[in-house]
């Protein structure tokens, strides 16, 4: 009589099966949600700023195009940065510890700082690049909209009304200042602000440090001390990263506005020149 093999089903198929889809599609909505929350935070910051740009541009005669755009699209990509950062701080983390979150804060800051940083260049680096075009456009006058035109519209108001060239010079100078700071005076801000970047790698270095001396404090027995030193790797890579990171984004943010200040001071010398050139044409006609 032949052995009748029995079919055995695994125990895991009889188990319930709707636990898991529910904390996934739970998981998936939190993350969705945060993700939206950071996009929309970041936006609206950037927008408020890009919206204070556009307020003092139009004292000038300047219209940056898709400027709110650019703003908010900056502004989303930050958040969205800073989102996924707190998600996968999140998920990798076994333990809730103030001191080690306070040091992966310092991934935000950068984060948060470079978006705003990054806006104000972008400007910048529009306008500069209209300026120089219009300026060099083949001898023509600059166009309306810009700063060269501006400048030269002023310049012809002081030589009418000026007759000592020392006055006129001192007043020229002051137009000359007051258009090169509409364009310096944001890149100047931002070239101090970039300073505060590396600050808060320092921020994240101190906190790993901090977690290390932790740990070699909680060496009782031979047997954890494997334990203590994973611990302390931890906080090790930490405040390295930290750093990093930090001078990673600190470095081509603070080139990129050294490049815009010198090519705006080499228009600003452009502009100082047209007072001769002009001047000299005033008093031969």
């Amino acid at each position: 009589m032949p052995v009748r093999q029995r079919h055995l089903r695994p125990v895991v198929a009889d188990l319930p099966q709707t636990g898991l889809p529910t904390v996934n599609w739970a998981s998936v909505l939190v993350s969705l949600l945060l993700f939206l929350a950071s996009a929309a935070t970041g936006s609206l910051l950037l927008l408020y700023r890009a919206q204070r740009l556009r307020s003092r541009e139009r004292a000038y005669g300047l219209d940056t195009p898709y400027l709110r755009q650019i703003g908010a699209g900056i502004g989303a990509a930050a958040g969205l940065a800073v989102g996924a950062l707190i998600l996968y701080f999140a998920v990798h983390t076994n333990r809730f510890d103030l001191i080690e979150w306070v040091g992966r804060s310092s991934y935000l800051l950068v984060a948060g700082a470079a978006g705003g940083h990054i806006l104000i260049l972008v400007y910048a680096a529009i306008h500069i690049v209209q300026e120089e075009r219009a300026w060099n456009n083949g001898g023509g006058s600059p166009g309306d909209g810009t700063l060269g035109r501006r400048r030269l519209e002023q310049l012809s108001h002081l030589i009418g009304e000026h007759r000592d060239y020392t006055d006129f010079k001192s007043r020229d100078d002051e137009v000359v200042e007051d258009l090169t700071g509409v364009l310096g005076g944001p890149l100047m801000n931002t070239r101090h602000d970039l300073a505060r970047i590396p600050f808060y790698g320092y921020l994240g270095t101190v906190c790993g440090i901090l977690l290390m001396a932790q740990e070699l404090g909680h060496i009782g027995e031979a047997t954890e001390t494997f334990k203590v030193l994973g611990s302390m790797a931890s906080g090790l890579v930490l405040a390295f990263r930290t750093t990093l990171v930090a001078l990673l984004t600190f470095l081509p943010l603070r080139k990129v506005t050294d490049y815009l200040m010198r090519r705006l001071g080499r228009l600003e010398e452009k502009w100082t020149k047209a007072r001769y050139e002009v001047a000299g044409s005033g008093r031969r006609s």
